[in-house]
């Protein structure tokens, strides 16, 4: 984390599912050993996985938060993203968790990870906060959001519209990408041992 901080580095992503909690436990346990840092930093984590399923019900996403604050020691985060999609989501009652942890002081900022344009605008249609970001997963060898674009109106297999036009969609609403799995975990390895990867 020093190494990190001194390299100008301050952007630190969780989630609650990381570990089972011993994620944030760990990164909590330095902040508390180094009170001075929290301010110079971004901290943001996730929440709505358990148990196999996805819950974004207001009560879930308030208590994930409390616990999530307990963990990392700190009494706010920067930003807090819901956790892959609910098909089943109510956003009303999103928003109305949302309202109460921006209005406690728990959360600055309100985004999601794993989404496409139309969740993000049945999401955003029953919030007040704008949604900034959008987790999606992307690296040199999980192209398949930039490959929809420069293969329009082919039959090659990257023309296929599997992520319905998202990046192009978080670029007109001003959202961030946040890509995650940068690396491909396995991909170096697999080449590293001989082994031809097997594709996701």
């Amino acid at each position: 984390m020093h190494a990190a901080l001194d390299e100008g580095i301050n952007f630190f992503d969780h989630a609650d599912i990381y570990g089972g909690g011993r994620s944030e436990e760990i990164f909590g346990a330095f902040l508390e050993e180094n009170r001075g840092l929290r301010e110079k930093m971004f901290i943001q984590s996730k929440c709505a996985i358990h148990d196999g399923m996805y819950d974004f019900s207001g009560d879930y996403i308030i208590k994930s938060v409390d616990g999530i604050l307990k963990r990392l020691k700190v009494e706010y985060i920067d930003s807090l993203l819901l956790h892959r999609p609910d098909p089943l989501m109510e956003p009303e009652e999103v928003g109305e968790a949302f309202e109460i942890l921006e209005k406690s002081g728990k959360v600055r900022h309100f985004g999601v990870s794993n989404m496409n344009r139309y969740q993000i605008e049945l999401l955003q249609s029953g919030i007040r906060q704008k949604l900034w970001a959008d987790q999606l997963q992307m690296s040199l060898a999980h192209t398949q959001l930039i490959d929809e674009g420069i293969n329009v109106n082919t039959r090659f297999e990257g023309g296929a519209m599997r992520g319905g036009g998202t990046l192009e969609y978080c670029r007109l609403k001003g959202m961030a990408v946040q890509t995650w799995s940068p690396l491909q975990k396995g991909f170096s390895e697999a080449f590293s041992w001989g082994m031809r990867p097997t594709p996701i």
